[in-house]
C-alpha cells in the first residue's frame, strides 16, 4: 500500500516552520504504508510525480487559507485516479467537513488525526470508525466523534525521515495539546474538546534531544499556553539547562496572566529567547468582548517583565473585532508605545469556523483568501459593521496599520543601537 501526505501551499506559514501535525500522521502511518510526503512550501505537487509514486491512499491537510489550493490538488488527483481514496483533516474540514467532501475527498478526518488515519488504512469498515465524515450512497455521514489520546506520552515522534529536514531552520513541537480558554476568535478549544492533555517532562525532552542531537538548534514550542501549569513549565526549562545544549534557543507561544519572574527567568536561563503573546487590543472593553480573560495591565506587565530579563516579545495585534471603535484602536496603539515588543504582527479579525464569532455563519472561502484577509484591503471581504461604516473601517484600519509600521522602524532602530 501507497500513501501519499500532502501539506498544501500557504504563503503565511513560513518556508523555515516543520509542519507538526503531517509529522505525527506519518509516524502513525509507517507501519502499514510505504509513504511520500510533499510539503508544497518546500517543493509544490505535480502531477508527474503522482504519477510516479501512484499512491492508493492520499492523505491532505488544510487550514482556511490553504483550504482552496487543497481543494485544487485534490481535483487533479481524482482527474488522475479516481480510485484513490483521498483523506481530509486539519481544522477547517473538522468544522466544515461537507465543504472538504464537495471539494471530492472521500474521507474527513475530525479533529484529532492518528488513531481514525491508521484505522482507515486498515480498512476497518467506515461506519465503525469515530471521528469521521463520509459519503455513504450519496449522502453525508458523520460518525460520533473520537476520544481524544488518553495518554500522550503513548503518541510516536514526527516521522522525520521522510520529511526533506535541510529545507527546516525551525522545529516545531508541542509539549501538551489542547487550550482550557474559549477566546471568541478562536476555534483552539473546541478542536481540542476543551480539553488540555500534557506529555511528561521526561517524555517532550527526548523529542527535544532528538532534534539537538540532529543539528536542529533553533525550536518553537507550540503549546497553546507553554507555561499553563507554572510548576511543569519551570521543570522542563530546569531540564533544558540542566542538559547544556550548546547554542539552542528556543521560543514559546504564551499569555500574558501565565508569566511572572521565576517563570522568566527559568525561561531564559534554558535558552528561550522570543515569548509569543496574544495582546490582541490595549482596550479592555475589546478584550472582555473576545472573552480574552486577561487584563491591559497584565498584557502591559508580562512585556516590560521580558524586557526585563532579556526576551525578545512578539506581540500578535488584531484589528477589526465587532463593536471596536476608533478609541478602542488608539488603545491599541497607546500599549504598544507604552511596551514597545520587538516583534509586532497585526492581523485583521477573521471569521474562522468553529470560532465563536462565526456565530454559525455561512464561511465563504474566497479564491483570493490570503490577499483579501491578509493586509490588503483591511476588510475588503470581511467587516463587521454595527459600530463603523465601511468607509471608516477602512481609515481605521489604515491609520493602525501605519501606526504599527513605524513604531516597528522606530524599535529597529532602538535596536541596533
Amino acid at each position: 500500500m501507497k500513501l501519499l501526505l500532502i501539506h498544501p501551499y500557504f504563503p503565511y506559514r513560513g518556508k523555515d516552520l516543520f509542519p507538526l501535525g503531517l509529522g505525527y500522521i506519518a509516524s502513525a502511518a509507517r507501519e502499514y504504508a510505504e509513504i511520500r510526503v510533499i510539503d508544497e512550501i518546500v517543493h509544490p505537487f505535480t502531477i508527474e510525480e503522482f504519477r510516479a509514486f501512484d499512491p492508493d491512499f492520499v492523505g491532505i491537510t488544510a487550514t482556511t487559507p490553504s483550504f482552496n489550493r487543497a481543494g485544487e490538488i485534490i481535483s487533479i488527483i481524482k482527474r488522475e485516479k479516481p480510485s484513490a481514496k483521498v483523506i481530509f483533516g486539519g481544522v477547517h474540514v473538522t468544522f466544515k467537513p461537507e465543504k472538504a467532501l464537495n471539494a471530492y475527498a472521500d474521507i474527513v478526518v475530525r479533529g484529532e488525526g492518528e488513531e481514525a488515519f491508521v484505522e482507515i488504512l486498515s480498512y476497518k469498515a467506515l461506519e465503525d470508525i469515530k471521528g469521521i465524515s463520509y459519503r455513504r450512497n450519496n449522502e453525508i455521514v458523520h460518525n460520533p466523534d473520537r476520544n481524544l489520546i488518553k495518554d500522550l506520552d503513548s503518541v510516536l515522534m514526527p516521522a522525520w525521515e521522510f520529511f526533506p529536514m535541510k529545507e527546516y531552520k525551525i522545529m516545531s513541537l508541542v509539549s501538551a495539546r489542547g487550550c482550557s480558554y474559549s477566546c471568541a476568535y478562536c476555534s483552539a478549544s473546541s478542536f481540542w474538546q476543551h480539553r488540555v492533555r500534557f506529555r511528561s517532562p521526561e517524555n517532550f525532552m527526548t523529542e527535544v534531544r532528538a532534534l539537538y542531537n540532529m543539528g536542529k538548534k533553533r525550536l518553537r514550542f507550540m503549546d497553546s499556553t507553554f507555561t499553563l501549569d507554572r510548576k511543569r513549565a519551570i521543570e522542563i526549562c530546569s531540564m533544558i539547562e540542566e542538559e547544556g545544549f550548546k547554542d539552542l534557543k528556543y521560543s514559546i507561544e504564551t499569555r500574558a496572566d501565565h508569566l511572572d519572574q521565576e517563570l522568566f527567568e527559568a525561561l531564559r536561563n534554558s535558552g528561550c529567547d522570543l515569548v509569543c503573546l496574544g495582546v490582541d487590543s490595549g482596550s479592555q472593553q475589546v478584550l472582555d468582548a473576545c472573552n480574552r480573560k486577561v487584563d491591559v495591565e497584565e498584557v502591559k506587565m508580562a512585556i516590560l517583565m521580558a524586557k526585563q530579563y532579556g526576551l525578545n516579545v512578539r506581540a500578535y495585534v488584531t484589528y477589526g473585532f465587532p463593536g471596536e471603535s476608533r478609541e478602542n484602536v488608539e488603545a491599541t496603539v497607546r500599549l504598544l508605545r507604552e511596551t514597545r515588543p520587538q516583534q509586532i504582527l497585526l492581523s485583521l479579525a477573521t471569521i474562522y469556523p468553529g470560532t465563536e464569532l462565526e456565530g454559525g455563519k455561512e464561511i465563504k472561502v474566497h479564491p483570493n483568501w490570503v490577499e483579501k484577509f491578509h493586509g490588503h484591503g483591511y476588510g475588503a471581504e470581511l467587516y463587521f459593521p454595527e459600530t463603523l461604516e465601511r468607509k471608516e473601517y477602512t481609515k481605521l484600519g489604515d491609520y493602525i496599520y501605519k501606526e504599527i509600521k513605524k513604531l516597528n522602524k522606530i524599535i529597529i532602530k532602538e535596536r541596533a543601537g
